[in-house]
């Protein structure tokens, strides 16, 4: 275990973490993302902090679980890490989708049209990409890490790990 992969994971985490509970409200409380006309914005702010922290802890989760189960499985089969990594991946997308269905609805349990795109789209670049991608990349110990998470080589070698 480096402390170096480790303080990445967690400057990643805060980065997620500011990105869905302080910048992304701003952004629709300052009706940059759409303005919200079949809910009060209060209701609808409740709903969209549910759905944050339910994939923030999801995304940080799986970021942790990956690298516990890299570590203490350093000689296994890149095939197998691999693949582990894409059902993580998708599964992650299926609890965006999901918590997006169930947290941006009116009263009538109807989906808030004026938000679900741009919702979707920044929880799944907050998910996927900044809790997910980034610290699994970056993180990655031993040798597995240039065969297992999509362009690891080109970020390792940016980052001069070998």
């Amino acid at each position: 275990m480096k402390v170096g992969e480790i303080i990445r994971i967690i400057i990643f985490a805060l980065v997620g973490f500011v990105l869905m509970m302080w910048l992304q409200p701003l952004l629709y409380e300052q009706k940059i993302f759409g303005v919200i006309k079949t809910i009060p914005f209060s209701d609808w702010i409740k709903q969209y902090y549910l759905a944050a922290w339910i994939i923030f802890g999801f995304s940080l989760t799986f970021t942790v679980l990956w690298y516990v189960i890299l570590l203490k499985n350093q000689n296994g089969n890149s095939g197998t890490f691999k693949m582990l990594w894409y059902i993580g991946l998708f599964l992650l997308t299926v609890i965006v989708v999901v918590t997006m269905y169930f947290n941006n609805q009116d009263q009538r349990g109807e989906l808030i049209q004026e938000t679900i795109i741009s919702m979707t789209g920044l929880f799944l670049f907050d998910s996927l990409f900044v809790l997910y991608w980034l610290p699994t990349v970056t993180s990655t110990p031993g040798l597995l890490r240039r065969r297992t998470v999509p362009l690891a080589i080109p970020i390792n070698d940016l980052m001069g790990r070998s």
